[in-house]
């Protein structure tokens, strides 16, 4: 059997025709919605873990020592940097979310978890302002 035979014979098991496939195509700004809201709650654990673990050496002083001392030490202020850092990256992926969510002909897939990560963390906070200031 010859090469060109088995090209154009359909049933022959070598035939692979080429079909021409109309998948449609990820949403930029949903991927990198994405990207930040993972990059985002990445740096809200390494916020609170950098927190946390500054304040543990703080355990043993006294309460009024403690609020002074904890705001002086470096691991408190990057901590707090990196969170408002990682609540600014929220709101960009929040904004490409939604931008990625009204683009026509493309998949919605990232766009629809870029918007969903970051939107809990904003809902989180916002919750916790709110529970904090009842407290009060």
């Amino acid at each position: 059997m010859d090469y060109r035979q088995s090209e154009q014979d359909p049933v022959s098991p070598y035939f692979a025709p080429h079909e021409p496939t109309n998948r449609m195509k990820f949403s930029g700004p949903g991927i990198a919605s994405f990207v930040l809201s993972l990059l985002a709650v990445i740096g809200y654990i390494a916020a609170l873990a950098l927190i946390i673990s500054t304040a543990m050496d703080l355990v043993d002083q006294p309460a009024e020592a403690i609020a002074a001392d904890l705001m002086q030490r470096s691991g408190t202020v990057l901590g707090v940097l990196l969170f408002l850092i990682s609540g600014v990256l929220d709101l960009v992926g929040l904004i490409l979310g939604i931008v990625g969510l009204a683009i026509r002909n493309r998949r919605k897939v990232f766009a629809i978890l870029g918007t969903i990560f970051s939107v809990l963390p904003l809902v989180l906070f916002i919750f916790l302002i709110v529970l904090g200031s009842l407290t009060v």
